[in-house]
């Protein structure tokens, strides 16, 4: 592959898009009161609901700044965009295997779909990203 290429447009888009998505999920799990715990997920936090609450809360602060981050390298540090996406997909492959292989939740939560559908769409910009790449690098 050819080393300075520009990150494509899809690619910032997709990063730009997944930054918004972070902030507002990582909003809502800072602002709510209950961290979203029981409003949305609908968790029991009867038992073990204070931790529950400061778990999602602290996951919120880490989405905040990986929107930060997302919106920051699509709009100025673009240089990073190719490996700050394969990091992102990484993460969210890492994520679906927690939430349904080894540590699933005890009933469905929201987000769980949304897992899948943020790999695909991570995964399809990547592909299209790399086999830009490749058609371009003439070895």
């Amino acid at each position: 592959m050819q080393p300075g290429v520009a990150a494509s447009r899809l690619t910032l888009a997709t990063l730009l898009l997944l930054g918004l998505f972070n902030l507002w999920r990582g909003g809502l799990h800072v602002f709510l009161p209950d961290s979203g715990a029981g409003s949305i997920a609908h968790f029991d936090l009867s038992q073990g609901g204070q931790t529950i609450v400061f778990l999602l809360a602290m996951t919120g602060s880490g989405q905040i700044g990986a929107g930060l981050i997302d919106l920051a390298v699509a709009a100025r540090f673009r240089a990073f965009a190719v490996p700050l996406l394969v990091i992102e997909a990484a993460k969210q492959g890492l994520a679906l295997y927690i939430a349904f292989v080894s540590k699933p939740p005890p009933h469905e939560v929201p987000g769980r779909a949304g897992m899948i559908v943020t790999l695909i769409v991570l995964g399809l910009a990547l592909g299209w990203e790399f086999g830009r790449r490749l058609r371009r690098d003439p070895a």
